[in-house]
């Protein structure tokens, strides 16, 4: 089967059945093209076929005109701030993050870093499509140089002036970060320096071999976990392949959610009156409704992704973003998901509150969540969806993204994925069982439904 998606989070799929570097070339020509020959910053993560695609993106860049501004392996929140910092028109972030090993993905960012909007995105794949690409002659071809290293410390000056770290450096914390062999590790160091922590990496060989699943959920920190213990940390924390997601392990071998990453994080902006406005997709955790608005502030409801979680945060002038992914973004950062920034919040509430990572992980109203995944060709994924409606008549519907039936102890939501040809199903319920139970039965009649 032939694994490719195109769409608002990018060109990707798996390496030779879906995507390839000819694919890859078009699509950057298309973006070099559409930013009449700007210059465009090009940053990678780990994975074995990145080298390869960053090298194909980068001619394709250079063939249109443009001046590539070459990262080399960097963190994905880093590589959108330089873009906005060097006054690029365009970047392109080449990694699949939270997808498995055999996987790889082309990203375009606009001029301000964030992803591309859904006009940005359509204008962009139309002339992907058209494949009428403004290649120019040989004394018009781009250069390639590489970003200085001043930039790349101009971004964690910026990250660590968010949050406070006198603060964490005086409270001592030992801290274990499980990098996933991503380009985290690159900066982990830095970010140590900075905040004053004892920091334990884990993870940190840049070959493209990813220990574990990138996807930072529970199943993920079992490294993390059983070291935690054994070295006396105050908090472990587990990230994707490009450090755009994360979550937590707490000092008593807790292993957290990733939905919770967003809620602990965003707790402190709030409470310190940093944002009014919260910003988050219609399927992140009940949890984070309940913490922000008891501090006060508001949830804004946008639909799943990135793109459009940042961009409505930047539209409304809201102080943060986030979703149940691990996700975590201030408005006064980087337009974009940050590891990083989620791990310093936590470790500033920590320090702030005096309270222990358990202690904070416990202090937030809980639910319980399980999410599956239901494969289902793109082309039918709407239809079916709708039919479900018919079999809930007494539930509350919103269809912003997907559909999302709500009840008074629970809520699922359904919506065909970006990125893979499947459905993904969130359950929340206040118990587990009965999560458990609900996720079963939709995911019967979901399967039931694809081979109706």
């Amino acid at each position: 089967m032939r694994f490719l998606r195109l769409g608002i989070a990018g060109m990707r799929g798996e390496v030779g059945t879906g995507i390839n570097p000819l694919l890859a070339m078009d699509y950057a020509a298309a973006l070099g093209t559409m930013v009449d020959g700007g210059t465009v910053v090009v940053g990678t993560d780990t994975r074995f076929s990145s080298p390869m695609f960053a090298r194909a993106v980068r001619a394709a860049l250079a063939s249109c005109g443009c001046d590539v501004v070459d990262t080399g392996i960097l963190p994905a929140p880093a590589v959108q701030f330089l873009v906005s910092r060097l006054g690029a028109s365009a970047g392109l972030l080449v990694g699949a993050g939270h997808h498995p090993a055999g996987w790889n993905a082309v990203v375009p960012l606009s001029a301000s870093g964030a992803y591309l909007n859904e006009a940005g995105t359509q204008t962009l794949l139309d002339i992907y499509h058209s494949r009428r690409f403004t290649h120019r002659p040989w004394d018009g071809i781009g250069g390639v140089n590489q970003a200085g290293q001043a930039d790349i410390d101009a971004y964690m000056d910026t990250l660590c002036g968010l949050f406070d770290t006198d603060a964490i450096s005086k409270a001592g914390f030992k801290v274990i970060a499980d990098f996933c062999n991503g380009s985290g590790s690159k900066l982990g160091a830095s970010f140590a320096e900075r905040c004053g922590v004892e920091l334990i990496i884990l993870n940190d060989d840049l070959t493209g071999n990813l220990p574990h699943d990138p996807e930072p959920r529970p199943r993920s920190a079992a490294q993390a976990r059983t070291l935690l213990h054994h070295l006396e940390a105050n908090v472990a924390f587990v990230f994707n392949s490009d450090m755009s997601r994360a979550s937590v392990v707490t000092n008593t071998g807790d292993t957290l959610s990733e939905e919770y990453t967003f809620p602990l994080a965003v707790r402190r902006v709030v409470a310190r009156g940093d944002a009014s406005v919260v910003v988050t997709n219609t399927c992140t955790t009940k949890t984070l409704d309940l913490v922000v608005e008891e501090l006060g502030a508001k949830v804004e409801k946008t639909k799943v992704g990135q793109a459009p979680v940042v961009d409505c945060m930047l539209d409304i002038k809201a102080g943060a973003a986030g979703d149940g992914s691990g996700s975590f973004a201030m408005s006064k950062g980087a337009p974009a998901f940050d590891g990083f920034l989620a791990m310093g919040m936590v470790l500033e509430s920590m320090a702030v509150e005096g309270a222990t990572s358990s202690e904070l992980a416990d202090s937030l109203p809980k639910f319980h969540i399980v999410k599956k995944k239901v494969y289902c060709p793109s082309s039918h994924a709407y239809t079916l969806l709708r039919r479900l409606g018919d079999h809930f008549p007494d539930a509350e519907l919103s269809d912003l993204d997907g559909f999302r039936f709500e009840w008074e102890d629970g809520w699922v939501h359904l919506r065909a994925a970006m990125t893979e040809p499947i459905i993904r199903m969130i359950v929340e319920w206040r118990t587990r069982e009965e999560a458990e139970e609900m996720a079963s039965n939709i995911r019967g009649l979901v399967e039931r439904l694809v081979v109706s």
